[in-house]
């Protein structure tokens, strides 16, 4: 009953955030300093992964992000939860933060069992499981991929997702140039 009650709770309170996004026209103009979010990132996934898996930090170019702090290290932090709840122990997880033609992009890559193609264009949608068999046992709501959606919408940014079966998935956040700033 304890373990129901806590996942009827985070069910709620990520209804609750979905519901704030859905009303919110224009994020805050906080400055993210990348390269620590990026080390909180990674130290946070170490120790939700318990040693189970290699996580590390690759590229970090020398840029900020500007935006709504706490939705957008939540978006980011959700994608490395997802990757160390599917990826299996001993698997490699990588945080990425560079340039790309629009601006900027946050990526996290791992070696997980891969998201079977038909799926990608639905994984955004709230509720929607991949595999209704792990949904339990991973902890998760079935909202987090619709909160990084909306996040990233607010901030004019998008997700994109590459996964292939059986040689892991790619989840990037591509952000406009406006939130992007140079560090000096």
């Amino acid at each position: 009953m304890r373990g129901q009650c806590m996942r009827m709770r985070h069910i709620v309170e990520d209804l609750l955030t979905l519901s704030r996004l859905d009303v919110q026209d224009a994020p805050s103009d906080d400055q993210l300093h990348m390269l620590s979010v990026l080390e909180d990132l990674a130290r946070d996934g170490r120790a939700l992964s318990q040693s189970k898996h290699r996580i590390q930090v690759g590229v970090c170019e020398p840029m900020d992000l500007v935006g709504a702090a706490k939705d957008l290290r939540s978006a980011f932090s959700n994608l490395v939860t997802n990757a160390v709840r599917y990826t299996p122990d001993g698997g490699e997880i990588t945080l990425n933060w560079r340039q790309h033609a629009e601006g900027a992009e946050f990526s996290v890559v791992d070696t997980g069992p891969g998201i079977p193609e038909q799926h990608l264009p639905r994984l955004t949608e709230r509720f929607y499981r991949v595999s209704t068999s792990r949904s339990r046992e991973s902890g998760g709501t079935g909202l987090g991929l619709a909160i990084v959606k909306h996040v990233l919408m607010i901030h004019q940014g998008r997700l994109e997702v590459e996964s292939a079966v059986g040689k892991g998935s790619t989840f990037r956040c591509i952000l406009p140039a406006a939130r992007v700033e140079t560090e000096s």
